[in-house]
């Protein structure tokens, strides 16, 4: 995963982002990063729906 995509990964958890703000290039990366939040337990599925619909 690219460090840029880390970085909006993390804007986009403490909302000061929101997910369509977020360059084309990297919404995939973000998206598997924001998954595995979830498989983690870091991000509950509502935030992780919640987030992906900002």
């Amino acid at each position: 995963m690219s460090a840029m995509a880390k970085i909006w990964r993390n804007r986009i958890e403490a909302g000061t982002q929101f997910f369509s703000d977020c360059p084309e290039k990297y919404k995939d990366e973000v998206k598997e990063l924001m998954i595995e939040d979830v498989e983690d337990g870091r991000l509950s599925q509502g935030e992780f729906e919640r987030l992906m619909e900002m």
